[in-house]
């Protein structure tokens, strides 16, 4: 298995209850994809390097990811769909 970590970037405007079932919706996503987590990390809101969307922050979600391989196709197609999620990045770890 190959270990792989899961930056994102939510819309901070968000209601809790909102973030709540879009985080749940982003853990289905993974596992759709065949990514186990295996840690979950939710810094909350931060300030940004930039403006997005004209806001100065954003609410950050860090996932570490157990997967055999590094196709997370679908479970991109599916983040760029959602307009709150604003940023993701996938990032292979050294073995």
């Amino acid at each position: 298995m190959r270990q792989y970590e899961l930056m994102m970037i939510l819309d901070p405007s968000l209601a809790e209850s909102d973030r709540t079932a879009l985080i749940a919706d982003i853990e289905t996503e993974l596992a759709h994809a065949g990514a186990k987590v295996v840690a979950a990390d939710h810094p909350g809101e931060r300030e940004l390097a930039y403006r997005i969307h004209g806001s100065t922050t954003g609410f950050y979600l860090l996932y570490t990811l157990d997967k055999e391989s590094g196709d997370f196709q679908t479970a991109i197609a599916a983040f760029n769909i959602k307009t709150n999620i604003w940023r993701h990045m996938f990032v292979r770890l050294d073995d």
